[in-house]
């Protein structure tokens, strides 16, 4: 009977804990080299003795503190482009409507950042976004100006006067060959995609470049380039 109430306590006490506020704190995923460098931290602590086996501290606060050191991206395209997140100047994310509750979930996780609502078109500049028509929008960072397209009513876009077009619809070829254009049909392709926009120029990576070239890495084909493959066989 006191094994019991004892752990009723405990649950107690921890939903009190659970319930308090800042019991939560968001952060950025940990990078590969912040992590092997708690990893060797830890594996040094714990297999000397003595005094110098403290020196094991070094590399674990030095891993933790790379959190620092990671820059989220300025834009989040994924998910079929059905999510369209843009980087606030506070580091906080604006999410275009219709994203679904699990990737606006894996955004938070990885950037340890708050969602926000979505500008209104015409409703004036939210920091680096502005809406100024219904189905487009421009972002603009370190000097570099992109433009947001969420729905088709936003298109087409010039190219000149912009680095780069970020589309959650299927954004066409014209501004292909000047400028780095993502569309939906782009995240189906490479997965999630993550857009810096720096002064020298604007970084892109994709999730499936980033796991390589491997047999459970998804590449899917369109119907034109299955239908060429199959000529060539």
């Amino acid at each position: 009977m006191v094994a019991i109430d004892s752990i009723v306590a405990t649950i107690r006490v921890a939903q009190w804990v659970a319930a308090m506020p800042g019991n939560v704190w968001s952060t950025p995923r940990l990078p590969l080299w912040g992590l092997a460098l708690i990893v060797l931290g830890g594996s040094w602590l714990c297999l000397w003795h003595g005094r110098w086996r403290w020196w094991g501290m070094v590399g674990i606060v030095a891993g933790f503190a790379t959190l620092a050191l990671t820059r989220p991206p300025d834009i989040v395209l994924a998910d079929f482009g059905r999510l369209l997140a843009a980087r606030a100047t506070d580091g906080n994310y604006y999410v275009a409507p219709g994203a679904e509750k699990l990737t606006r979930s894996f955004l938070t996780n990885e950037t340890g950042a708050k969602l926000l609502p979505w500008p209104i078109a015409a409703s004036g500049p939210a920091g680096a976004l502005d809406c100024p028509s219904e189905g487009r929008c421009f972002y603009g960072a370190n000097g570099r100006l992109v433009a947001l397209v969420t729905a088709e009513s936003g298109l087409p876009v010039s190219c000149n006067g912009i680095d780069a077009i970020v589309a959650r619809v299927a954004a066409g070829f014209g501004c292909r060959s000047q400028i780095p254009v993502m569309d939906r049909i782009d995240s189906w392709r490479q997965g999630a995609i993550a857009l810096w926009l720096n002064p020298d120029g604007i970084t892109v990576e994709s999730a499936n470049a980033s796991r390589g070239d491997r047999p459970w890495v998804p590449h899917p084909l369109s119907a034109r380039e299955r239908a060429r493959a199959a000529e060539r066989h």
